[in-house]
């Protein structure tokens, strides 16, 4: 049965889609183009600086400094083979350049990105990838005010804005939602940073602490920090934490402990700013720093179908270019799923915090800025293409119906992939019907629509993500390795990343 309701909606799809569009915006003069996004701007009160009000360290300051050096070190990770570095490397986009990310247990745990590789012998190893989700960008990271995670599992209870969750209680895994937790820190970065290394297929591994819960895996890490968990040949790490904090004296329990991990970790990442883009020079008075067909692409993004645009701002709103909320887009499952539904096979997204049905499917919706950077996209990382991720969103069904992934895989059954694809897709559809869905595809587009929305979204882009010399700052070229354990990051070429 199900299949003839899918094999007729997919002759529908196929109908609708084929009628051509070409949105009266293509046809207007520069100068129209213009007018009409200056209107757009001051609509919706863009200023061109998400950085406006908030306070981020620079990457200069001491914690900062140390948290990178953390950040690069494979001290944290039960066998000593992974980093937090390991999926999100600054030349990489601050991700990892992979659909779903491999942690622990890798071939060579220097290679980073695309070549990078399960051990064969590796506990848990079926031939695909251990990790269930992709990996989001590290980048501006203390510009969000309310959620961390795919599925907000690190949450902001009292989110004012500009705050980064500073103020107010924070709820996490180990709280569960809704609850505060008093071990968060003092920001949403200092609570996500404890918790990469709990997961096994993460950072944890299949034989380091497996009785444990999540905090007791994290002094178990200060333990090591200090010396006292296992031998060390070398250990620069009580001198440094030392030094940064200026606690000379102080009992070394109180100088390397999981709430100052989190926190030069938390500094590290808030530092990663990278928010100078053409797009918001265009915003402050600069009208040739985006070419027409960029124009048009912003246009078709802010208008909406009554315009000739998307509405694609109706969820990546505001200079961030992010509600923070959730949304069932229907984006096709590759991996092995979070455990969900009959098959275990499913990942509900933020239904998992919430158990509402407005929720089921539902994922954060993520900033865009620097989104050239960030590929592959979706919470799945199913779309190679800014260009496949766009139409993807113009006709979630028709996408949905006909995706094909050819990349590594993890071992469950294509059936299994293809079918948590179609509940996504037939539970967004009523959520469309029940008004409880922002996304009003599918739209009528051509190819033009999708070449312009793509070539906006690469005006996203800060300059520095592209220039490993502008980068540097962030990467460990020329600074100590306090532990002898620092991952020497190289491309599948083995060439320095």
């Amino acid at each position: 049965m199900k299949t003839k309701i899918y094999s007729t909606v997919l002759t529908l799809i196929l109908l609708f889609s084929s009628i051509t569009h070409a949105s009266f915006i293509d046809f207007q003069s520069e100068q129209w183009v213009d007018n009409a996004l200056t209107n757009k701007i001051a609509q919706y009160s863009l200023t061109g600086d998400p950085s406006k009000h908030r306070t981020t360290p620079s990457i200069n300051t001491p914690k900062a400094q140390l948290g990178k050096l953390l950040f690069f070190s494979k001290i944290q990770s039960g066998n000593f083979d992974t980093a937090c570095v390991s999926c999100h490397h600054p030349t990489l986009g601050g991700a990892d350049a992979l659909s779903i990310a491999i942690g622990v247990d890798s071939v060579n745990p220097d290679l980073l990105g695309p070549g990078r590789q399960h051990r064969s012998t590796a506990v848990n190893y079926d031939g695909g990838p251990t990790m269930p989700r992709n990996v989001p960008t590290s980048f501006n990271l203390g510009f969000w005010d309310r959620h961390l995670f795919h599925d907000g599992r690190v949450e902001a209870l009292l989110p004012v804005p500009f705050q980064h969750g500073a103020i107010g209680p924070i709820s996490t895994p180990d709280s569960g939602i809704g609850n505060p937790d008093s071990d968060a820190g003092a920001n949403l970065s200092h609570a996500q940073a404890g918790f990469p290394i709990t997961p096994q297929e993460e950072m944890r591994g299949f034989s380091f602490a497996q009785d444990k819960s999540n905090q007791e895996i994290r002094d178990l890490i200060a333990a090591r920090l200090r010396g006292e968990l296992e031998p060390l040949s070398i250990n620069q790490w009580p001198t440094l934490f030392r030094q940064t904090f200026n606690k000379q004296d102080a009992p070394l329990e109180e100088v390397i402990n999981s709430a100052i991990i989190r926190e030069v970790l938390g500094e590290y990442m808030r530092s990663q700013s990278f928010v100078d883009n053409r797009w918001y020079q265009y915003i402050k008075g600069d009208k040739t720093a985006l070419s027409l067909q960029e124009k048009r692409g912003a246009l078709k993004f802010f208008a909406d179908r009554f315009e000739g645009g998307f509405d694609c701002q109706s969820c990546h709103q505001g200079d961030l270019m992010t509600d923070e909320g959730f949304h069932n887009i229907a984006m096709p499952q590759i991996g092995r799923g979070k455990g969900d539904g009959e098959t275990g096979t499913h990942d509900f997204g933020r239904y998992r915090e919430t158990l509402l049905f407005r929720d089921a499917y539902a994922f954060r919706t993520p900033s865009l800025l620097n989104v050239e950077m960030t590929s592959p996209y979706g919470h799945s990382g199913a779309f190679n293409t800014l260009e496949g991720v766009i139409r993807h969103h113009m006709d979630p069904f028709y996408s949905g119906v006909l995706y094909t992934y050819d990349g590594p895989q993890p071992n469950i059954q294509q059936a299994d992939r293809r079918a948590n694809t179609y509940e996504a897709l037939w539970t967004m559809f009523f959520q469309q019907a029940m008004g409880l869905s922002k996304l009003k595809s599918p739209y009528f587009y051509g190819s033009t629509d999708i070449n312009d929305l793509a070539s906006f979204l690469r005006a996203l882009t800060d300059p520095c993500t592209q220039n490993r010399e502008c980068l540097e700052p962030w990467l460990v070229d020329d600074d100590i390795d306090p532990d002898g354990l620092r991952v020497h990051a190289v491309d599948s070429n083995l060439n320095p990343l």
